[in-house]
């Protein structure tokens, strides 16, 4: 197959996925750090900040799964966006239907569906210390359910997989009567 260098918009794609991965990564760090800090601080000293807003303290263990969660969907977030390197590379290399990439197609989807399901624990926690978090004045934006415009992202990446399998089988069978 014919590699393709100098194609401009996957040279734009790689770059902006390796910017947008080294971000996750950051944040996935920083996210590791915070609960470090909260941690270390302990939950005595964390509670007396929280207590001026009426938060229990079991406050403290709900905002660590919080953070822990959210470590857990910038994982998710950061191999997705790995895995779509990997296809764009094969794409440069000239080999788009390579049978490796339905199987990354069909590992981005099930990334995208514990994405989602990651939503749904992290929603009702944002719910249960939004209370308190305005009570302190903070803005909160509560809108962590299920989003149809992923779910059908997901779907199209398993449609996609097959796809891809489809025309790997048939570029082998081209290749096997030439």
């Amino acid at each position: 197959m014919v590699k393709s260098p100098g194609d401009a918009l996957l040279v734009a794609a790689r770059i902006l996925i390796v910017l947008i991965v080294t971000i996750l990564v950051v944040s996935l760090v920083a996210v590791g750090i915070g609960i470090g800090v909260l941690l270390s601080i302990g939950q005595n000293k964390v509670y007396e900040l929280i207590s001026k807003a009426g938060a229990p303290e079991e406050a403290f263990w709900v905002v660590i799964a919080g953070f822990a969660l959210g470590m857990v969907a910038i994982g998710f977030a950061a191999s997705f966006f790995r895995v779509l390197h990997q296809i764009i590379l094969s794409v440069d290399h000239g080999d788009p239907f390579a049978p490796a990439n339905a199987d990354r197609l069909r590992r981005m989807g099930w990334l995208g569906v514990g994405g989602q399901l990651i939503l749904l624990p992290t929603g009702a926690i944002v719910a249960w210390v939004a209370p308190y978090l305005r009570k302190l004045g903070e803005p909160v934006d509560i809108d962590l359910g299920l989003d149809p415009a992923a779910i059908l992202l997901i779907l199209v990446l398993f449609i996609l997989a097959r796809v891809f399998e489809l025309g790997a089988a048939m570029q082998t069978d081209l290749e096997g009567t030439v």
